[in-house]
């Protein structure tokens, strides 16, 4: 019910929805490395293929139900090894219910002033390679999470090869988080990719800490051009099957072939102004190093530049993939026919 001033009255301690609607909150900037010695920390350990931390953002609850339906799957109803935002282990379906209903979903703002609709949660995971010590793993997500979720209420649960509840379980072990899309005081989470840079540096630095040796670099500083598949097709692509997703891309790719498509892409463009920029980068760092006699840093960074992969992409790698078939049926037919032509003895 609405009051006269036209704000949903409060509960709890939580504000209206009035100001989570007219809250902004500042741009989150991303530093990087800010003194040189953190540079070449960053160096070798980038040069030495150091494990790369993972922070995937899957979406979130659009309904209060199915928020209860993610806690209660990424905790498998309450027998993982689960903890809140006070860092107190939930355990039991009745906890995860009870923990579900003390977040008040509906009184979040269910719209944002466009009138779209608004996420209830966040569903975050974070992942190192396999062998990866996961109970260090945890410990360095509940860092991450009570720096930087503080205000927020979350439910993060691990998962271990032995333990995910999906039917075909990554070899990796990492830790789901569903976080409460507003905090305490009606402020929303705001995702950017400038979020997620910052996100990563730190939740590197937080393993580090934990004795887990993580680097936290771009795609660019890494020489990775193509996109990671999601975890839908990654796992259609292990049961040796093509997704419609992907179908469709190769049915794109060749028609802008067929046509005659071939110019770079604005994004193809960009890809190699921040390969230019990456390299650039990398020899002044080697020239600095080789000026303060670190020459054996110097030559792994001058190697690891020149080792760099080319630019390329997913649609750059079908077309070439449909250029060399159709090269081949052409040279098998060239050869049948010569073989029909030839002059019988």
């Amino acid at each position: 019910m609405f009051t006269e001033r036209g704000v949903i009255p409060e509960r709890n301690g939580r504000k209206s929805g009035l100001q989570r609607l007219v809250y902004r909150p500042a741009t989150q900037k991303f530093g990087g490395d800010v003194d040189w010695q953190s540079i070449k920390s960053k160096l070798r350990r980038t040069v030495t293929r150091t494990p790369e931390v993972v922070i995937k953002v899957k979406g979130g609850g659009s309904t209060i139900a199915g928020v209860l339906r993610y806690m209660n799957y990424i905790s498998r109803n309450g027998t993982l090894i689960a903890a809140d935002e006070k860092g107190e282990h939930v355990s039991g379906r009745d906890s995860v219910n009870a923990m579900h209903a003390s977040w008040d979903l509906d009184l979040q703002c269910p719209h944002d002033r466009k009138g779209e609709a608004l996420h209830q949660s966040f569903n975050i995971i974070f992942s190192m390679p396999a062998k990866t010590d996961p109970d260090k793993l945890f410990a360095a997500v509940q860092a991450f999470t009570q720096e930087r979720f503080a205000g927020h209420q979350y439910l993060m649960a691990l998962h271990t090869p032995e333990t995910d509840p999906s039917e075909s379980p990554p070899p990796h072990p990492h830790v789901h988080v569903v976080v409460r899309a507003e905090d305490e005081d009606g402020r929303r989470l705001h995702i950017r990719k400038s979020t997620l840079r910052a996100w990563r540096e730190d939740f590197a630095t937080k393993l580090r800490a934990y004795g887990i040796d993580a680097n936290a670099t771009s795609r660019a500083e890494r020489g990775v051009s193509l996109k990671g598949r999601g975890s839908a097709e990654y796992h259609i692509h292990e049961r040796g099957d093509v997704s419609a997703a992907k179908a469709r891309r190769f049915a794109d790719a060749a028609l802008e072939l067929e046509r005659g498509y071939i110019e770079p892409k604005p994004w193809e463009i960009a890809m190699a102004a921040r390969r230019r920029d990456v390299l650039r980068d990398l020899i002044q760092s080697a020239t600095r190093l080789r000026e303060e006699n670190d020459v054996e840093l110097a030559e792994q960074v001058e190697r690891y530049a020149q080792e760099l992969p080319p630019v390329d992409t997913e649609k750059r790698k079908m077309q070439r993939a449909i250029i060399a078939q159709v090269r081949e049926r052409l040279r098998q037919k060239h050869g049948q026919d010569r073989e029909t032509s030839s002059p019988t003895t």
